[in-house]
């Protein structure tokens, strides 16, 4: 009889140490899951300020291809430094979105199979988007359009 009592009095706090135990696991758990979600909001948002910023950028783009597209004749160069063609500042769009683009003449050549008098003018098209204080981007492309020489 003296060693079950003595079995039952090693045993006492058993149950409250494991329950404790469980509790912290889980609290652990817990605030990882908590950490976890702050970060993949935190990253979703940075997400969709590039996004925008992005878009925003494609719209200067797309403005400036819209220039090039509309004019009859080849624009004329403004500014011999960097051969600019058109310069478009800063232009608000939706919210704190905006854009501004630089159109630069790049070359013009003989288009194949469209004899000597017409030819390819090719710009190089440099779009900047901003979104919020912290988003920016930029989009690079090269736009082409074939004019006639001399009409």
């Amino acid at each position: 009889m003296a060693s079950r009592a003595a079995t039952k009095i090693g045993r006492e706090g058993f149950a409250l140490a494991t329950t404790l135990l469980i509790i912290l696991v889980l609290g652990v758990i817990a605030l990882g899951a908590a950490w976890l979600a702050s970060a993949e909001r935190k990253t979703a948002q940075a997400e969709s300020v590039h996004m925008r910023a992005l878009f925003s950028a494609d719209s200067g783009s797309e403005a400036a291809i819209n220039f090039i597209r509309l004019a009859d004749a080849p624009p004329a160069i403004m500014d011999l430094a960097d051969r600019s063609v058109r310069q478009q500042d800063l232009t608000a769009l939706e919210g704190s979105q905006s854009y501004a683009y630089d159109c630069q003449f790049l070359r013009k050549r003989p288009k194949p199979g469209w004899g000597m008098d017409y030819l390819d003018y090719d710009y190089a098209v440099l779009a900047d988007g901003e979104a919020g204080r912290q988003g920016q981007s930029a989009v690079r492309v090269v736009a082409s359009r074939l004019f006639r020489e001399g009409y």
